[in-house]
């Protein structure tokens, strides 16, 4: 303890020896004044300087060290703004994404509603089946991204991709059916590409109203295919193939034969069916009346245009019941049989033109079972089954 104190006593006397007693004379008035610093006043204004410069500091390096903590959260704070406006427009990219396909599947599935009821009326097609029976269709890169099955998207993704195998497996289907019709035109010895080529259906035309939409290849293979079933089935239906009078009964066959009244070789251009004056005569198919009057070698005649170059003749008639300009439907009464022209009794004169050239009647009255089962579907779906 006695050391201590010592020790401690060594240390203040050396520091007062910086710090030794000032006296101070102030003259002021005349007078003069004594002041005296001990060395212990000095002493304490020294150690409370001293403390007042630590002090300073200190403070000086907790402001820096609050500074740089302030902008440290700064920074971590606007890194943090910067994540939330990335998560931000990534879901809002998301969000926009979604719309977008859900926008896409509702436009698709109006044009093909419109395709379904344009082409096959009223019915009520379902894509689930063909979904669920063909492998679903790859969508275009440029449409679809890929998106994890958890994603509330994925629904969407998956009723797109039955889209797209729906459509595919619809456009198989009227291409099937087409070539069907084709076949039956065929059977009825038609080429049916001369019937439905450019050189009768190139007058296009109409004001141009672009699209809201990108083109959809899907939709557009589908179109193609719908408008080739169309136009076969439309062609399948105008072939002339209904009786034009009952019973059939030939009294003379289309081609080369003896003149009735010369003897001489000539070409008979139909053929002609045998009945009684006044029978009823009917459209072998649907169609426009073109002429109703007299005609050389005919007698009383009546044309009726069916559409795609078709067009059939009834002559040597009694009376007419249709007039120019009439839409006759397949089986309606245009006329009554007679023996007017040059005709050598009661009967009736088919004739049967393809592109203004007579052909031979009889494969079109006698169409094979096979066809007819065609026509008949194709008459349900025009409502005229």
């Amino acid at each position: 303890m006695n050391l201590n104190l010592k020790g401690a006593n060594g240390l203040i006397a050396r520091v007062a020896r910086y710090f030794p007693d000032r006296e101070i004379y102030v003259r002021s008035g005349g007078q003069m004044r004594f002041l005296k610093i001990t060395s212990g006043f000095q002493i304490k204004l020294a150690s409370a300087t001293a403390l007042a410069a630590v002090a300073l500091v200190i403070g000086g390096a907790l402001m820096i060290t609050l500074q740089v903590k302030t902008n440290q959260d700064r920074i971590a704070l606007d890194a943090q703004q910067e994540k939330v406006t990335q998560t931000a427009s990534r879901v809002q990219a998301y969000r926009s994404s979604v719309d977008g396909m859900a926008d896409r599947i509702e436009a698709r599935q109006q044009k093909m509603d419109q395709m379904i009821q344009h082409y096959f009326g009223d019915v009520q097609i379902n894509p689930q089946p063909a979904a669920a029976q063909a492998p679903a269709a790859t969508p275009p890169a440029d449409q679809t991204q890929k998106i994890s099955s958890a994603s509330p998207a994925a629904p969407l993704a998956a009723l797109e991709q039955r889209q797209f195998a729906f459509a595919e497996r619809l456009s198989l289907a009227a291409a099937v059916r087409a070539r069907q019709a084709e076949n039956a035109i065929r059977r009825l010895g038609l080429d049916p590409r001369s019937l439905i080529g450019p050189a009768r259906n190139s007058g296009m035309g109409g004001p141009f109203i672009p699209a809201k939409s990108a083109r959809d290849p899907h939709l557009s293979k589908l179109a193609i295919s719908l408008q080739q079933l169309d136009r076969m089935e439309r062609t399948l239906l105008a072939m002339p193939n209904s009786a034009p009078a009952f019973p059939l009964s030939y009294t003379s066959g289309f081609g080369y034969r003896a003149d009735p009244f010369t003897g001489a070789g000539a070409l008979h251009a139909g053929m002609d069916v045998g009945g009684y004056n006044g029978q009823p005569i009917f459209a072998a198919s649907a169609g426009r009346v073109t002429f109703v009057g007299q005609q050389n070698g005919y007698g009383n005649l009546v044309v009726v245009d069916h559409g795609h170059g078709l067009e059939t003749r009834y002559g040597h008639l009694s009376g007419f019941n249709a007039k120019v300009g009439d839409v006759v439907k397949r089986g309606q009464q245009v006329a009554r049989m007679g023996s007017t022209g040059r005709s050598t009794g009661t009967h009736l004169h088919f004739e049967v033109r393809v592109q203004g050239r007579a052909i031979n009647p009889r494969p079109f009255l006698e169409a094979n079972e096979d066809v007819l089962k065609v026509q008949d579907s194709v008459k349900r779906r025009f409502g005229q089954g």
